[in-house]
């Protein structure tokens, strides 16, 4: 039986992979710092505690059916702060578990792999492609997550270990509720998606799995944006997301 690690499972977008892994029928280890990790229900084996701890990823991989084939890495840190007035341990702290840990454990799986294909999903962010005030760690451990895919496809794929990297938007995931459950925020967050609408922790989790899956078997090395289309979108559209909208009447001949 295939067996997928998962790391950051307890919550958002971690939660709902696990929920989508486990429905097509893998053996899901979940590793979070939130105990909660421990109370889902639909998971072979659960970690509470730190995924930079060796000790206890050691144990996450020797807990499923077999040694580890897919590994979601879905960890974040963050240390909001003016560029200038950053410190090194705030670097340090975003870098350790934003990116080391998916290294350190993207190295464990290749390590223990046995015959067959492996794949190594590890979720980004647009801020990987543009900066937030404010965010400046955040924004360039995502960016080196794409960095990390592209020599680990180099490296790791002549032994059949594919490694992608998934940016989403942003996401409706429990740790910014607080923006968009507020009508006024949710709709000014909306105005900058072209799909004029949040994506949900399931959208991502459905990308997430085709990365993992034998569906994309010749996909290697590469950033997948899940974003509705913000990235090809030009300053002007917040412009004129403000603005009544223009409709077009389609032709005749070309109305259902």
């Amino acid at each position: 039986m295939t067996t997928a690690l998962v790391l950051g499972a307890g919550g958002g977008i971690g939660r709902a992979v696990v929920d989508r892994l486990a429905d097509g029928g893998l053996a899901v280890v979940a590793v979070d710092q939130n105990p909660s990790v421990l109370e889902l229900p639909n998971v072979h084996a659960a970690f509470a505690g730190d995924a930079t701890d060796p000790g206890l990823m050691a144990n996450a991989f020797d807990a499923g059916p077999e040694s580890p084939s897919v590994l979601v890495h879905a960890l974040l840190a963050e240390e909001r702060a003016a560029l200038g007035a950053l410190t090194p341990a705030q670097w340090h702290r975003v870098f350790d578990v934003g990116l080391v840990s998916a290294w350190q454990a993207a190295a464990e799986l290749v390590q223990r792999k046995g015959p067959g294909p492996a794949s190594v999903v590890l979720v980004g962010s647009v801020h990987a492609h543009g900066a937030v005030p404010g965010m400046a760690p955040y924004a360039v451990t995502k960016a080196g997550l794409g960095a990390l895919a592209r020599a680990a496809a180099v490296e790791w794929g002549p032994l059949g270990v594919r490694t992608n990297v998934v940016e989403p938007g942003f996401v409706a995931v429990e740790r910014n509720a607080h923006r968009w459950q507020d009508p006024a925020e949710r709709d000014r967050i909306e105005a900058a998606y072209p799909l004029r609408r949040l994506c949900s922790p399931a959208e991502v989790a459905d990308v997430v799995a085709f990365l993992a899956g034998p569906t994309s078997s010749y996909v290697n090395g590469i950033c997948l944006p899940v974003e509705g289309g913000t990235l090809a979108a030009l300053p002007e559209l917040n412009i004129a997301a403000a603005q009544p909208a223009v409709r077009h009447s389609a032709p005749a001949h070309a109305r259902e």
